[in-house]
C-alpha cells in the first residue's frame, strides 16, 4: 500500500479544489484587505470573488443555497458601494455641507457609528430574514438551513454596514465569519473555512483601523 506523506496530501486536497474555489479565495482576500484599508477597489475585486463563490456554492454537494443567493446581493451591494464611496470623494460641495453627506472636506466618505437602537432593529430584522429564509430552504434540501440563513441574513445587513462606512460592520463580520469556519468545514469546503478565518482576523484589524481613523475624525471635527 502507498503511503502518503502529511505534504502529498496537502498538496493533493489542494489540487482537488479546482480553480474556481481558489481563485474565489484569493479575489475575496484581497477584497476584505482593501476594504479593511478604505480602498476604493476593493469593490470591483469584491464583485469577482462574490461571482466565483456562486458557482461554489450552487454545487450539488455543497448546497448552500443562502449563500449563494446572497452572492447575488453582493453584487448588488459592490455596485452600490462602490458608486457610493466613489460619488462621495467627487462632490463638490462647501466644506459645511459634508456633515450631512458623511463626508468630509476631501469629499471622501467618513466613518460613522449607529446607534443602540439601530443595532437592536438590525438585530430583529436579521433574526426575522433568517427564520422565514431557513424555513423556506428546509423545503429544498439545503444543508444547514438555519445556521446558513442566519449568516446570511446577518451578511446582508453587515454589507450594508460597509457601503455606509459603518463602524461596526467588522464587528458583524467577526462574529460571521467565526460561524462560517465550522459550516464550511462541515460540508467539505475546507479552503473556505480557511478563507473565513482569515477573514475573521482581518476584520478585528479592520475594526482597530477603522475606530483609529474614526477617533481621528472626531478629534478634527472637535
Amino acid at each position: 500500500m502507498e503511503e502518503i506523506s502529511a505534504l502529498d496530501l496537502i498538496l493533493r486536497t489542494a489540487l482537488g479544489l479546482g480553480i474556481t474555489q481558489w481563485m474565489a479565495f484569493i479575489f475575496s482576500i484581497i477584497y476584505v484587505v482593501l476594504a479593511a484599508n478604505e480602498n476604493i477597489w476593493c469593490w470591483p475585486f469584491g464583485i469577482i470573488s462574490v461571482i466565483l463563490a456562486f458557482i461554489v456554492y450552487v454545487d450539488p454537494e455543497v448546497r448552500l443555497y443562502s449563500d449563494a443567493v446572497l452572492q447575488v446581493f453582493y453584487v448588488v451591494m459592490s455596485v452600490y458601494g462602490w458608486w457610493n464611496w466613489r460619488q462621495s470623494r467627487n462632490q463638490d460641495l462647501e466644506p459645511k455641507e459634508f456633515d450631512n453627506l458623511g463626508a468630509d472636506a476631501s469629499g471622501a466618505l467618513t466613518i460613522t457609528q449607529w446607534s443602540t437602537q439601530k443595532h437592536f432593529i438590525a438585530f430583529g430584522i436579521g433574526v426575522g430574514l433568517a427564520l422565514v429564509a431557513g424555513w423556506a430552504w428546509t423545503l429544498t434540501g439545503a444543508a444547514l438551513p438555519f445556521i446558513d440563513a442566519f449568516t446570511t441574513a446577518f451578511s446582508v445587513i453587515a454589507t450594508i454596514m460597509v457601503a455606509q462606512k459603518v463602524l461596526e460592520n467588522w464587528l458583524y463580520w467577526i462574529v460571521i465569519d467565526f460561524a462560517c469556519i465550522f459550516i464550511y468545514a462541515h460540508r467539505g469546503i475546507y479552503l473556505f473555512s480557511l478563507l473565513f478565518f482569515i477573514y475573521m482576523v482581518i476584520a478585528v484589524f479592520g475594526y482597530i483601523s477603522w475606530k483609529r481613523k474614526y477617533a481621528l475624525q472626531l478629534a478634527n471635527n472637535g
